[in-house]
């Protein structure tokens, strides 16, 4: 099979005098999409020691889901500097080389293109062994730094380039400077530039790319540009072919889930467009939206690479199927194709999405951009979209219809569409197989139980993987209404007839067909997938778990609608939420129904409601015990002996109440901000207690060196999207913004902002001085202004400003309350004052929003 595979990947490819990359065989332009995969090596490796789990299994498995989400790039991620071979470059056989070649050879099978990387820089121990010192490559021995500078460094780099190329594969018996599925190598990842030494940073370049061809290597060549841009003319002047980018718009590192609105952060990708890197082919080696699990950054991301010319992008990094129920491998990261099915989506559509639109076309920016060929995203409803005549694709419940649905070939989603209704939460694929004949793949409902962006344990499961029965209508006009649902993985239930095209599955495959069907005669494979293969994910052992999704404010003199997730294998018989004024009072129970899936809501009357704070708990009843949560106490909160003190809680308020946007003691390990350089990531600021009122204050300076240097902006960010969403009966009757301040010195200005969820942002500039204030200034004096895109992105910081969306901004253009996101505090370098460290920059108690 392995053979097969590598004389259909055998065309090779070539690069043109534009510096376009095309196939040999027929001339057409390279379109590449995938993640890259790091199993062997590093983290990820250790990650699957954690859970003795078998790393070629999950290697098999893994790329059998390359397969099934449709793409067909990889990148090699291999920490052989550190792990492979000696301090001297010398290559050493071992675990992580065999996984390599095992990795390459089940690729291959798959129809998977790959872009090498054989050298890392940095250490192969992080996160979770940074005290293991046995690592014996010449990685450890030189580190990040010295790569690029140090002869010895070199030489070793140089040793180990020959070696690990002129290396025979023993399951493919082809050496890797010779493989056809190998198309690209990446020469180091992420180096340490220095492009104000132009002639030793072209030196370094050419040295590592001769090592490459002095094996007889003739695959195409890529030296990162993205770590400094300054290095692009170092680059042009080198014997490399092309450059390689990286792109994390949404920051790294936040330590949990994002919220909000980061589309605006894709419109557009400047760097990869600067003039000396014209003609040069660009591949996206690392790409994400981390710390998101949403259905639009991938295919925005993936439109803007072909808006740059881009024709091979790799996101990092996906998570193996045997670990992804932990996110183990790279916590600001976190893609499955089981466990986060939406943002799968996403992945398989932007893969769509890089083979479908043309390369170097512009599609305007946001919201224009949101529509491009056959495309479509939204933030409402975090829905990604093809719908096209041969294929429909989609990440959340969509009402769109496809323009010939008697032409589609392809179906996959998450949720409903016009085609396909389905009420679990797990992601489906439809394949065409001949006229009145589908091949339907099911996975498991993937029920989220923790924030997967919190540090990972391997005792610690995010998100379950939970086989249920659910029904399933598909409309095709060549299956009809009545049509036939085989299972063909082994544990299904028997051959079923849907009725008016509902039928009822559970995950595994089957073959849907409107007329009898003789199973002999189904082909062996779909695409580069067997027809009977399917990797079912581990299962564990987590207990009954309940989730709660209230609002943090209700109206008084309204009904108050809350809303549960409870998860477990089987549905509760029951599930009643109880609440309590607080302090002091007595639980009131309201039974909850599930509206479907895992969701379970409640309306409390107003009646039962008033002004104050309130507690709640939420109990589920099965064959007569109760456990209650959020602490799982085996018994309901109206038990005598019952004495858990965990409970979650909720404000009810009226109409004109104050609505507290920032509380320093609450909010600030919320808070984003600018980043100086790549390495202050961490904002600067303290959280005190006023000596007044013993409140705490935030406290917030511009950064200042001992040179006079501070950055031109300092912003923190802070997402206010659900107090705002709380209050949207009523929150249009805002006023004005208030807050209780005093700055570090006479003359301070504070910048403050409310950005809305298209980027278009409102400003007022606050002018302090010593003394403690509470200003209030009315919306009306707001004006449309720049915002800040945070957290940061990757690299670079030329995506720092936002303006307002297309179509805004104007004369007439208002604040729209009711899609406010964000709270921005900005301090800035202003005209005529010398900052010195410490001296400029404000301490702020509380900012609230006035009816």
């Amino acid at each position: 099979m392995i053979w097969i595979a590598i004389l259909a990947l055998s065309q090779g490819v070539y690069l043109d005098n534009q510096g376009v990359i095309r196939w040999q065989q027929n001339r057409k332009e390279v379109a590449l999409f995938g993640a890259n995969y790091v199993v062997t090596t590093a983290s990820d490796y250790r990650a699957a020691g954690y859970l003795h789990a078998d790393r070629k299994r999950m290697i098999d498995e893994d790329m059998a889901q390359f397969a099934r989400m449709g793409w067909d790039g990889l990148r090699l991620t291999f920490w052989g500097d550190w792990e492979s071979s000696d301090s001297a470059g010398n290559l050493i056989a071992n675990d992580h080389l065999d996984l390599l070649d095992y990795l390459v050879a089940r690729a291959t099978e798959r129809g998977i293109y790959m872009l090498f990387s054989p050298i890392q820089l940095y250490g192969s121990n992080w996160p979770d062994a940074l005290d293991d010192t046995t690592a014996p490559g010449f990685g450890r021995r030189f580190g990040k730094g010295r790569m690029g500078t140090d002869p010895a460094a070199l030489a070793a780099q140089v040793n180990y380039l020959r070696q690990i190329l002129n290396h025979v594969n023993p399951y493919t018996r082809i050496a890797l400077k010779d493989d056809p599925s190998i198309l690209f190598i990446e020469l180091v990842n992420e180096p340490w530039h220095h492009p104000e030494d132009l002639q030793g940073s072209i030196h370094y370049i050419n040295a590592l790319t001769d090592a490459i061809r002095s094996t007889g290597c003739q695959k195409l060549i890529f030296y990162n540009v993205s770590q400094d841009f300054r290095i692009a003319e170092a680059i042009r002047r080198s014997k490399a072919q092309g450059v390689t980018f990286g792109w994390y718009p949404t920051g790294l590192n936040a330590g949990h889930e994002l919220e909000g609105n980061y589309l605006r952060g894709t419109d557009a990708y400047p760097g990869m467009l600067r003039p000396e890197l014209a003609r040069l082919p660009r591949i996206v080696y690392e790409f994400d939206s981390p710390d998101l699990r949403t259905g639009t950054m991938y295919p925005a991301m993936a439109r803007t690479f072909r808006t740059v010319g881009t024709q091979f992008a790799a996101m990092f990094a996906y998570d193996m199927l045997a670990t992804a129920s932990r996110n183990l491998g790279w916590q600001t990261h976190y893609l499955s194709l089981v466990y986060t099915p939406r943002k799968a989506m996403s992945a398989i559509i932007a893969a769509e999405a890089m083979r479908r639109l043309p390369r170097m076309q512009t599609y305007g920016a946001y919201p224009q951009n949101t529509r491009f060929g056959d495309f479509h995203i939204s933030y409402d409803g975090d829905l990604g979209e093809l719908v096209a005549r041969d294929a429909f694709l989609y990440t959340s419940s969509t009402n769109a219809k496809p323009p010939d649905p008697g032409s589609l070939q392809r179906i996959a989603g998450h949720g409903s569409s016009p085609i396909v209704t389905y009420e679990g939460s797990g992601i489906y694929f439809l394949d065409k197989v001949r006229p009145g004949v589908w091949r339907l793949e099911v996975y498991p409902d993937a029920v989220p139980i923790r924030d997967p962006f919190e540090p990972p344990s391997p005792d610690k499961i995010v998100t379950r993987a939970i086989s249920r029965a659910w029904p399933m209508t598909i409309t095709l006009p060549d299956l009809g209404p009545s049509f036939s649902a085989q299972p063909i993985t082994a544990g299904n239930s028997q051959t079923v007839r849907a009725t008016a095209g509902r039928f009822t599955v559970t995950p595994g495959v089957y073959v849907l067909s409107a007329d009898a069907l003789d199973v002999a005669s189904l082909p062996a494979t779909i695409g580069h997938i067997g027809f009977r293969e399917y990797h079912a994910p581990p299962v564990d052992s987590v207990s009954l778990a309940v989730v709660a999704l209230a609002a943090p404010q209700y109206l008084a003199g309204r009904d108050a609608d809350v809303r549960a997730r409870v998860v477990d294998q089987d549905p509760p018989d029951s599930v009643k939420l109880f609440v309590r004024a607080s302090p002091g009072g007595f639980y009131r129970g309201f039974p909850m129904r599930s509206p479907g899936g895992y969701d379970f809501t409640t309306s409390i009357p107003r009646a039962a409601l008033h002004n104050g704070l309130y507690q709640f708990v939420i109990t589920t009843f099965r064959a007569g015990s109760a456990v209650t949560f959020p602490a799982g106490t085996p018994a309901k909160p109206t038990d005598w002996n019952y004495n858990s003190q965990a409970m979650w809680s909720f404000d009810v308020v009226a109409a004109r109440t104050t609505l507290r946007l920032f509380n320093p003691g609450t909010d600030a390990a919320r808070l984003t901000f600018s980043r100086i350089g790549d390495a202050g990531r961490r904002g600067l600021f303290r959280v005190a207690l006023s000596p007044a009122t013993g409140q705490a204050i935030f406290h917030l300076e511009l950064p200042v060196d001992t040179s006079g240097w501070s950055p031109a902006d300092y912003t923190a960010s802070l997402v206010i999207k659900s107090r705002i969403l709380a209050r949207q009966e009523t929150i249009t009757g805002a006023k004005d913004l208030r807050l209780r301040l005093h700055g570090l010195g006479a003359r301070q200005t504070l910048h403050i902002t409310l950005m809305e969820d298209d980027g278009t942002s409102w400003t007022a500039a606050v002018a302090v001085d010593s003394a403690w204030s509470e200003q209030v200034i009315p919306l009306a004096q707001l004006r449309a202004g720049r915002g800040v895109l945070l957290p940061e992105g990757f690299p670079g910081e030329w995506n720092y400003w936002v303006g307002p969306a297309d179509g805004r901004g104007g004369a007439a253009d208002r604040p729209r309350l009711e899609h406010v996101e964000r709270l921005q505090l900005s301090l800035r370098r202003e005209d005529g004052v010398a900052a010195k460290p410490g001296s400029y920059g404000v301490e702020v108690e509380w900012i609230a929003l006035g009816f």
